[in-house]
């Protein structure tokens, strides 16, 4: 089964590059057989590259607010009309949507960080950060573990 991870988050704000950090986690980890495309707040211009690699499911990672800061969250957007505000250009349903016409399975993973951590020109992830992706790289070899190659 081909798996790939989506990373959305602009690296020049702070925690917003929570899963460009998360990607990085993913790549060094060589039991792992994870394609990362690193979108950053323009995610869409990675479809083509996804569209290649044709993936059987694929992970869309982004960093989200509102929500007990450090949480990790798997949820399903697929119907979510009500469009979640973001750095990128396409709210997140439309983005998983357009995914979904060329992937077998598309899934949300939203790593909930400070929105006082995003607000600002910063390259530096933050301690409590980088925890979560570290929660959420956890999270993402459970996910490996229901996908694999035996499913």
């Amino acid at each position: 089964m081909k798996k790939a991870i989506l990373t959305i988050g602009n690296t020049l704000r702070g925690d917003d590059g929570v899963t460009a950090y998360l990607g990085s986690l993913i790549e060094k980890d060589s039991s792992l057989d994870w394609q990362i495309f690193y979108g950053e707040d323009t995610p869409e211009s990675e479809f083509h590259k996804i569209r290649e690699y044709a993936p059987d499911l694929i992970i869309v990672a982004d960093a989200m607010t509102g929500m007990k800061v450090g949480s990790v969250e798997v949820m399903d957007l697929s119907d979510d009309r009500d469009y979640m505000y973001s750095t990128h250009n396409l709210p997140t349903p439309i983005l998983i949507s357009y995914l979904k016409g060329f992937c077998q399975r598309v899934l949300f993973l939203g790593l909930t960080v400070d929105i006082e951590n995003v607000l600002e020109v910063n390259e530096e992830v933050s301690k409590e950060a980088k925890q979560t992706a570290k929660s959420a790289f956890e999270r993402v070899k459970e996910i490996d573990s229901i996908f694999d190659d035996n499913n």
